[in-house]
């Protein structure tokens, strides 16, 4: 569990525990507790967590497996916040082989819940500054915003955390296309919107293009040429759910590519897909078909949840093959 009570209601102690690790080791309680008590504690990184559980909830016991993850946030061991991610698990170990480009998130946990925070952070990241200007006219979700206030914050790193989150990626395009509130009422009602507006779509439009390439030894997926690709459109006569639609297209081909790529060069053949993005139909109804074409197996959530509410599970089969091995 992530946060269980020191005991049982009965009063029994367990001995062992499970926390979700983070970089600034916000578990430093618990694990104080752990080695006043003599408890085992394991810590078990959020996405590591994500594609164990749909390891285990497939019953895999084949060996490591390619992870894709997608989501929010979840802290990973560099600092930053994770939330697109590459990666080749086991049960016993997470290794990051790749992820969406990074880009600030202006207010830290505001940017999930003001969409336009994130669409100003993606464009300047793609455009930059004046050209985001320039382009105000079809990009509504800036207007009367404090934009230039949002960028010196960001030029003086103060609460701007880099992150590479697929869910923030989602809340942006939602802003550009239209189809979200200035502020949401929950994290993850952009996206929504966006998936229902892509299924609106009439005509297929072409996939937006990301960019793939080594930055050192990782996978780096650029949504930089996507942006501008999407502003060209709206500035044709695109309308906002042919955007949509072109978005989770270029999406599913950019991920089900790095995968096969980084299948190539680990000789692994399965995908483990998880994370709340793995909720969104039309990205994973386009994205499973591209993988099974490159020649992987996939395995998916089913019973247990793909978001948050699955990590319970991954963090247990996390830490009983730790317990086994030692």
């Amino acid at each position: 569990v992530r946060k269980s009570r020191l005991r049982t209601p009965q009063g029994a102690c367990p001995s062992a525990r499970i926390i979700k690790k983070h970089h600034h080791e916000k578990c430093g309680r618990t694990q104080k507790l752990a080695g006043d008590h003599g408890w085992l504690l394991e810590t078990v990184w959020h996405h590591h967590a994500h594609i164990a559980a749909t390891m285990a909830e497939n019953g895999w016991e084949q060996g490591a497996v390619l992870g894709l993850a997608l989501d929010g946030t979840g802290y990973g061991p560099d600092g930053t916040l994770w939330g697109c991610e590459m990666l080749v698990c086991d049960y016993a170990h997470m290794t990051r082989m790749g992820h969406l480009s990074t880009v600030p998130m202006p207010g830290g946990e505001k940017a999930a819940r003001e969409p336009w925070r994130m669409l100003l952070a993606h464009m300047d990241r793609a455009l930059g500054a004046e050209a985001t200007d320039q382009a105000q006219a079809v990009v509504r979700a800036l207007h009367e915003k404090p934009v230039d206030t949002i960028r010196a914050m960001v030029r003086k790193g103060l609460n701007a955390p880099l992150t590479s989150s697929a869910g923030r990626l989602f809340d942006a395009m939602a802003a550009l296309t239209g189809c979200a509130p200035a502020r949401l009422s929950y994290e993850g009602e952009a996206a929504m919107r966006l998936e229902a507006l892509a299924e609106q779509a009439e005509g297929i439009s072409a996939p937006l293009v990301f960019d793939l390439r080594m930055t050192g030894d990782l996978l780096e997926m650029d949504p930089a040429p996507m942006w501008r690709a999407a502003l060209q459109r709206l500035e044709g006569g695109c309308t906002g759910a042919e955007l949509a639609h072109a978005f989770h297209a270029g999406l599913a081909h950019a991920l089900a590519t790095a995968m096969r790529k980084l299948a190539v060069r680990t000789g692994l053949g399965t995908v483990a897909l998880s994370g709340g993005v793995m909720h969104n139909g039309v990205l994973v109804s386009m994205l499973i078909p591209l993988l099974q074409g490159a020649g992987l197996k996939v395995l998916m959530p089913a019973q247990v949840p793909a978001g948050d509410g699955g990590l319970a599970l991954g963090q247990a089969a996390v830490a009983a093959y730790r317990h086994r091995c030692t």
